[in-house]
């Protein structure tokens, strides 16, 4: 039996782990303020989040199909009924909200520091690099469980990317496989999510990591004398000792730095215990907060990916919302300079900072132009995604009802766009079940959804198969819901036109203070509506219309029920104006 002793020397002999162990574990760091130290353990939160990524994520990928037909059902299955499978979907979620932030806030601190200067140039590259590999794996992960959000965020985010002059076509091929938003899309943001991006991740994060063992980190940036009574001649690299208008040397502040670097060092605490002592407590706080914020907010399913749908608002994930905000300031033939040229010149000062940035002043307060430039990008993206996040929506997500959005989910499980189209996207086979009117009582449609055999053509084969009567009645719920909702009774126009026709127009009566409703069923379900005339201000923030539901308004639940019924078979489009 050997011994611990032996052992350990059988492993260094061949591994060379003693050398390892000190590389990694006895290598010193230079002293700092407490509040200093507990920044400098982003890193390793950082790395933690990486780690926990890649666990979870391969929990989730045991259960999931990255197909159109089964997607939205895997996403759905893994959140409601796998073991732990809520959980485990919601730390993988919510841990790449806070990757993304901690290493922004790992970037920001290193570039105030100055800690991307000689000789740790190769190490904020690498970073820069791996921020990219970060928003990217956001970018593509989020189409994954195929909900609206999911799909109209990415139909958003590749229609920035193809913003981009002559090549922008290309781009938005490459990530969508053709030219809309479909299965290709699916598969290769799948495969980016699984295969190639961790494979980047893996080498990027394995050189950053050499890098940073290699170089050491960087001691934390101080004043020195001269720089606080001659800001102009420390500006200069000028060195009041010499005498004014005595240039130093880029050569010479190196190596006076690096002897200080050393001296700090050598004085400075071993990684191991002291500095890993604060990592683990880092590292168990962010898991903290990480887990309550899976328990109180968990990661919701939502409903399945319609390519058809008019009302959804396309918006992408709150780390591109800065970018989808800035959009709206620019004109039309300018978003190339917005979504394209803007980041790209962002991303190249990144990489080349350390190249034109050469003197050796790490202190933010001697560094004023590069502090006031980091400051500045930084409000103006918080700005932005703040004021994106609070701008109004143009189409106010409201929630189906339970079985019709169980219905919607089983119209695209079933694959029933094969013989139907919806609002005139599908198949002409059968009838549109919107915009077609129901020849068949409920009676009939989930009888020959249950039996379509003996319904429809008696003893001929046909090629739907029967739904349980569960799944029959859901999917009706969703086809009356795309039909209005159901019938209305006959005084519903005239509760629309004594309450509602002073300001709005249907069937080429009314009044023009507010919009044309002729066509508002082709737009709008009448779960929407309904909302809307109950509370409009709930939906648009900046909307005119009061309430009309008791007792602010005058009608009662059911009135308002009969009305939205109505607005919702109205599906003739109004005139385009002159």
């Amino acid at each position: 039996m050997w011994s611990r002793l032996q052992l350990s020397k059988w492993f260094d002999e061949r591994l060379g782990t003693r050398a390892i162990r000190v590389a990694l574990f006895d290598r010193h760091i230079p002293k700092s303020s407490p509040l200093v130290e507990w920044i400098y353990t982003l890193g390793s939160v950082l790395l933690f989040f990486f780690i926990l990524q890649a666990l979870t994520g391969m929990m989730l990928a045991m259960n999931y199909v990255a197909s159109p037909d089964h997607a939205f059902d895997a996403a759905r299955y893994i959140s409601l009924h796998a073991p732990f499978g809520w959980f485990i979907r919601g730390l993988h979620s919510w841990g790449a909200t806070a990757m993304v932030v901690v290493i922004g806030a790992h970037m920001l601190t290193t570039f105030l520091s100055g800690s991307y200067k000689y000789p740790r140039e190769s190490t904020w590259i690498t970073g820069v690099f791996l921020f990219l590999i970060v928003m990217l794996f956001g970018f593509t992960g989020y189409l994954l469980p195929w909900n609206q959000k999911a799909y109209w965020a990415t139909v958003v985010g590749t229609n920035i990317a193809g913003s981009t002059p002559y090549i922008g076509d290309y781009i938005v091929r490459f990530f969508r496989g053709g030219s809309e938003v479909g299965p290709q899309t699916l598969s290769r943001f799948y495969a980016m999510h699984v295969l190639m991006l961790p494979a980047a991740l893996l080498v990027f994060v394995a050189v950053h990591l050499f890098l940073v063992v290699r170089q050491g980190i960087s001691a934390p940036p101080k004043r020195h004398p001269e720089y606080g009574r001659h800001g102009i001649n420390a500006q200069l690299g000028i060195d009041p000792g010499v005498g004014v208008g005595t240039q130093i040397s880029v050569d010479a502040q190196r190596s006076r730095a690096v002897d200080e670097y050393h001296h700090e060092k050598e004085a400075g605490e071993s990684f191991y215990p002291f500095y890993l002592a604060k990592d683990a407590v880092a590292v168990l706080l962010a898991l903290a907060v990480i887990v309550i914020l899976v328990f109180l907010y968990p990661t919701e399913i939502g409903e399945i990916a319609d390519p058809a749908s008019t009302s959804y608002n396309p918006r992408p994930d709150w780390y591109f919302l800065f970018l989808f905000q800035a959009l709206k300031y620019f004109p039309g033939s300018m978003e190339a300079v917005a979504a394209v040229m803007v980041p790209g010149l962002a991303l190249t000062v990144l990489l080349a900072v350390p190249f034109f940035d050469r003197r050796m002043r790490q202190h933010p307060l001697d560094r004023p132009i590069a502090t006031g430039f980091a400051i500045s990008a930084l409000t103006g993206v918080i700005a932005l995604t703040v004021i994106g996040a609070e701008s109004p929506l143009l189409n106010p997500y409201v929630p189906e009802r339970p079985t019709v959005e169980e219905g919607h989910r089983l119209f695209h499980t079933l694959n029933c766009a094969y013989c139907h189209s919806v609002n005139g996207r599908g198949s002409k086979i059968g009838p549109d079940l919107m915009l077609d009117p129901l020849k068949h009582d409920k009676t009939w449609i989930t009888s020959h959804l249950e039996r379509p055999g003996e319904v429809v053509r008696p003893g001929q084969r046909v090629a739907m198969t029967g739904l349980l009567p569960e799944e029959s009645a859901d999917l009706f719920d969703y086809i009356e819901e795309l039909q209005g909702g159901g019938p209305y009774s006959e005084k519903a126009s005239r509760l629309f036109y004594r309450n509602c026709g002073k300001c709005h127009i249907v069937a080429g009566h009314g009044g023009t203070k507010g919009p044309d409703l002729s066509g508002v069923g082709l737009v709008r379900s009448v779960s929407f509506i309904h909302r809307y005339i109950e509370d409009p201000v709930a939906l648009y923030s900046k909307s005119q219309m009061p309430s009309f539901l008791e007792p602010k308004g005058k009608l009662t639940h059911i009135e308002i029920e009969d009305i939205a019924r109505f607005l919702a078979h109205q599906r003739t489009a109004a005139p385009p104006k002159n």
